[in-house]
């Protein structure tokens, strides 16, 4: 629930290497650690509406760009789940987080927060998961694609490169008004947001992910035997991960709430 009043916190941004990667976050408040893990294709600005009202209720809340995203550095090599968990372990240590309070992953980003509440259970005492990828069962169409995304990502940045900037904003907005359940809320500068760092690098570290988002099954025979207890939410009319994936890995979890947002798409934290 959004508060009835105008939630005025500062926003800092800040970069810090991460294995001699660049890595780009936003910060609000002081407190316990909260660290917020964007989705596929997006970066740190889209919890900008959470962000303040966490650092509201006391919280010290750290959102970073994973690299290829937003305004951090775009390297080439190992997109996977388990590669972005030792990132944002990595960027926890940077700050000075040995345990955060809660690691929240939204999309892509609830497998990287999975993957460090079970392989590292010293780091976060909850996690939460906003609308998650599939982790118990994955569509076969990911694992069927694996080997050529690489070959796609090659290709589409370099049609990105060449092509000029008004095109992706109206793929942009395109796409974000099928996973928004309120088309309204897909503004110009929401699209602006998504559109201003998708450049060449972008794509290729995009596709790189994609290519690991099949790989879940150790992770769902992880998350099995979790200690730390999940809070999931999930959007009731989201189509790119549907309500069923919230309500499979509810039951596979030891320790977990599953909160339903009726009228809600894809994005609940931007929406």
């Amino acid at each position: 629930m959004m508060p009835d009043h105008d939630v005025r916190i500062v926003r800092e941004d800040g970069f810090t290497s991460v294995g001699g990667i660049r890595i780009h976050y936003e910060a609000w408040g002081a407190g316990d650690p909260v660290v917020l893990v964007h989705g596929l294709g997006a970066s740190a600005a889209a919890w900008r509406r959470v962000a303040p009202i966490l650092a509201e209720a006391g919280y010290r809340v750290l959102a970073l760009d994973l690299k290829g995203c937003g305004l951090s550095a775009r390297p080439p090599g190992d997109y996977s789940r388990k590669n972005l968990a030792n990132l944002v372990c990595g960027f926890m240590d940077n700050l000075g987080v040995r345990r955060a309070r809660a690691v929240v992953g939204h999309s892509m980003g609830g497998a990287i927060a999975l993957e460090i509440a079970t392989s590292r259970p010293e780091r976060t005492d909850l996690v939460a998961v906003i609308d998650g990828q599939g982790i118990v069962n994955q569509p076969w169409i990911l694992q069927a694609a694996a080997p050529v995304t690489s070959l796609v990502g090659t290709l589409a940045s370099g049609v990105t490169a060449l092509s000029p900037v008004a095109p992706r904003r109206f793929f942009a907005r395109m796409y974000l008004k099928r996973i928004f359940c309120d088309a309204d809320a897909v503004t110009d500068e929401l699209v602006e947001t998504y559109v201003a760092t998708a450049d060449a690098g972008y794509q290729r570290a995009m596709f790189a992910m994609i290519q690991h988002l099949g790989n879940t099954a150790d992770l769902a025979e992880a998350v099995r035997t979790m200690k730390a207890p999940a809070l999931l939410i999930w959007g009731t009319r989201d189509p790119i991960c549907p309500l069923s994936l919230g309500e499979e890995l509810y039951a596979a979890l030891p320790d977990a709430e599953l909160h339903k947002l009726d009228a809600c798409g894809h994005c609940p934290p931007e929406a």
